[in-house]
């Protein structure tokens, strides 16, 4: 399957770079087809052969084309009704709305103002100047293609600043809209015991909305490498993921913690509304969770193969414009390879050198008892088998985070755990503000203490290294690296369990 699923890829890949169509894919058929009748090739040739062909047959296929008709409207001003139909992304000063006009197959996004406000599933009437979106570059030179971000879940126009009346609500899925609105009462809940920007980053962490932290603030978080933990990506929630399942580990049996860890990612997926981009991060967390649950890294790369096929064949453009899909498949990948051979081979020996300088073997006992080990090794997997990406998309490498991450990110399971309890207590009638307190105080502190670091050590000389921008070249050849590495540390791995 594995095979199966990355000679699929390598078609979407193909047929991206050179646009050869149908025809070519025939001809990959045809050949597979005939080399496995009439030689002595095994029938894994075959099966690479014919995935090869369904990939290409599947990316000449896609149709990413805008309306029409709307097309013809670009740079006019017009009007016309539609639906909000995901949840609006609210910021200081603005907030965006994803919209579907009337009759369209394509979806227009509104950047509109902070006030007034709209809901999911409202039905609107929009006024503004029709316009198409453009790619920009980062203050770090690197340019970031927003046109086929946009276009790969069908937003094909843009409106700034329309005129926006309701006319209605509900026009969208009520369960969907029951949990966009229980979310943001939640998150009312905790802002009323916990202060900015504290309760921000809380919801940040359990939501992925950020948008009381501060642009400064925010910069501080992308300096030490910490910003994923308040964007919903399927980096944080694989990391997330991770921490809970082995800090759930120390309290209950394996078994308990491995159920615990499901059931609070399925919870997460529900109040965050179960989005596209939402159920690709979690599928990948789960995974995550049975890797380390099953120790069997290789019934976890099967699964985590079929779960990115399946999501490659529903919508190929993820693979080229979808950092949260790469994000998440690339950091469930990292943990599923280098997890153990991270702690085996390094963690291992940094306890060694720890006990060679003095520290008191009991402390040692207590971190290897709380799980900061596994917690520590998934965290580097992950870290260090993403950078790339990183890179990529940011123009840069934080050298701090290195340091930070594994020191900050075990205490995002904590804050999510107290202040899911803040906002939960506080939905209690009367009592809901006294008995919420507590845990409001607890999450107050966690927030405050990764607040603290982050500012500390993005204001540090060299906290990052300028990179600028890099070609897709140089990624691959730094994930073949990856991949070499890879090989000759399990084969030392395998070698000196065997001794």
């Amino acid at each position: 399957m594995i095979q199966f699923a990355v000679s699929f890829i390598l078609g979407i890949v193909f047929e991206k770079v050179f646009h050869l169509g149908w025809s070519v894919a025939l001809l990959v058929c045809l050949i597979s087809v005939t080399t496995f009748l009439f030689s002595r090739f095994s029938k894994i040739f075959l099966i690479i052969g014919l995935a090869f062909a369904l990939g290409i047959l599947r990316m000449s296929f896609i149709n990413n084309s805008s309306d029409a008709n709307l097309s013809k409207l670009i740079g006019q001003k017009i009007s016309f009704e539609a639906i909000v139909s995901d949840e609006p992304d609210v910021r200081d000063a603005s907030a965006r709305y994803t919209t579907r006009p009337h009759g369209s197959k394509s979806l227009v996004l509104l950047v509109a103002d902070r006030f007034p406000e709209f809901k999911y599933g409202d039905r609107i009437k929009v006024s503004g100047k029709l316009d198409l979106p453009k790619n920009f570059q980062n203050d770090n030179g690197t340019e970031f293609d927003y046109t086929s971000y946009l276009a790969k879940d069908k937003i094909h126009f843009l409106v700034y600043r329309p005129e926006i009346k309701k006319l209605e609500s509900g026009g969208e899925n009520k369960l969907v809209a029951s949990l966009y609105a229980l979310k943001n009462i939640f998150i009312n809940k905790i802002s009323n015991i916990v202060p900015e920007p504290n309760s921000s980053l809380i919801a940040g962490i359990i939501f992925g909305v950020k948008q009381s932290l501060g642009q400064e603030l925010l910069d501080d978080f992308k300096k030490v490498g910490l910003i994923h933990i308040v964007v919903l990506s399927g980096y944080n929630i694989t990391i997330i993921a991770a921490g809970v399942f082995w800090l759930t580990s120390v309290f209950a049996k394996r078994n308990l913690g491995f159920v615990f860890s499901v059931i609070l990612i399925l919870l997460f997926a529900l109040m965050v509304g179960f989005s596209a981009t939402v159920a690709r991060a979690v599928i990948m967390a789960l995974i995550s969770i049975l890797a380390l649950y099953l120790g069997r890294p290789s019934d976890a790369l099967r699964w985590l193969f079929i779960a990115g096929l399946f999501m490659l064949v529903w919508n190929p453009l993820l693979l080229f414009y979808d950092p949260s899909f790469q994000l998440s498949f690339m950091a469930t990948l990292g943990l599923i390879l280098f997890s153990e051979i991270i702690d085996k081979k390094f963690i291992s020996q940094v306890i060694k050198l720890a006990l060679k300088t003095g520290i008191p073997i009991s402390f040692i006992v207590f971190f290897e008892k709380i799980k900061m080990r596994e917690i520590i090794s998934s965290t580097l997997a992950v870290q260090l088998f993403i950078l790339p990406l990183l890179v990529k998309m940011s123009g840069f490498i934080s050298v701090i985070s290195f340091l930070i991450n594994p020191l900050l990110l075990p205490l995002t399971p904590a804050v999510m755990a107290f202040g899911a309890l803040t906002g939960a207590f506080g939905l209690l009638p009367f009592i809901g503000g006294i008995l919420s307190w507590p845990f409001g105080a607890i999450s107050y502190i966690l927030t405050q203490i990764i607040i603290y670091l982050t500012e500390f050590s993005a204001n540090l000389p060299l906290a990052t290294f300028q990179t600028g921008s890099i070609s897709l070249w140089f990624i691959l050849v730094w994930y073949l690296a990856y991949g070499i590495l890879f090989m000759k540390l399990r084969k030392n791995y395998f070698q000196s369990s065997a001794n």
